[in-house]
């Protein structure tokens, strides 16, 4: 079995049927898909609910993982609710991509990252023939608000949600969001297109629900925000004034 089909393999395995509230199998969107597409808990928030199989799951997603509990609590100062029930250590995905820092992420962000990885190694190899050895990442679990928005709890405060910087492929060629991501019509690089490709893909195939690039505000000009918020916010394209 080729490297690619060993990803889409594991990426179904992982997402063939997951649980509804009553504890029935519920068929999901694609496989790899983990983002919330559910519209009637938009306002909802808190932490993500327990994933029923999670070890499982991340086995079947070609994860390796450990545990790295970090309790629901309350910050004393902030009165902030943090934490998460499920969370590991992202050891190594089915791309075999390291990272500077293993993230510490919700089950469900580490198998959402794992289909991240199938995508940027089939993109990687498909414009340099070189896969993607490493990531660099500079967050995943930080109890605060979301800086650009007072009074909205960040992702972050549950481990559910990463920033990536840097992309180092196997030959060396080193990619960067602050650098290389282009902003105009067309990307007038390789590097360029390959950042506005993945995030495309990662947010249309509703890999996350958030992926928010230097698109989305000033804030993101150096990294690319992916979480599982419990509603949905396309980053990776220019805003569309209102009609």
């Amino acid at each position: 079995m080729a490297a690619s089909e060993a990803l889409d393999a594991g990426a179904a395995a992982a997402n063939a049927a997951l649980p509804d509230a009553g504890g029935r199998p519920t068929a999901v969107p694609r496989p790899g898909a983990y983002a919330n597409l559910d519209p009637d808990d938009d306002y909802v928030v808190g932490p993500p609910e327990v994933r029923e199989h999670c070890a499982k799951d991340l086995e079947a997603a070609g994860v390796t993982f450990k545990s790295a509990p970090i309790p629901v609590h309350t910050q004393k100062k902030s009165k902030l609710v943090c934490g998460a029930p499920e969370v590991v250590v992202f050891l190594k995905g089915p791309g075999a991509i390291q990272y500077n820092g293993a993230p510490v992420l919700t089950c469900g962000m580490a198998l959402a990252l794992a289909s991240f990885d199938r995508i940027l190694q089939k993109e990687a190899l498909a414009r340099f023939a070189s896969p993607v050895a490493r990531i660099d990442q500079i967050g995943t679990y930080n109890c605060r608000e979301v800086q650009a928005y007072p009074g909205t709890v960040s992702e972050h405060s549950y481990a559910n949600a990463i920033d990536l910087t840097r992309f180092v492929l196997r030959n060396g060629r080193v990619i960067e969001v602050l650098r290389d991501f282009d902003k105009g019509e067309t990307p007038k690089t390789p590097a360029g297109d390959f950042l506005r490709v993945v995030t495309r893909r990662a947010n249309d195939e509703d890999v996350f629900s958030h992926v928010l690039t230097p698109f989305f505000n000033a804030a993101h000009r150096n990294h690319f925000h992916l979480d599982l918020a419990r509603f949905r916010q396309d980053g990776t394209r220019p805003e569309t004034p209102a009609p």
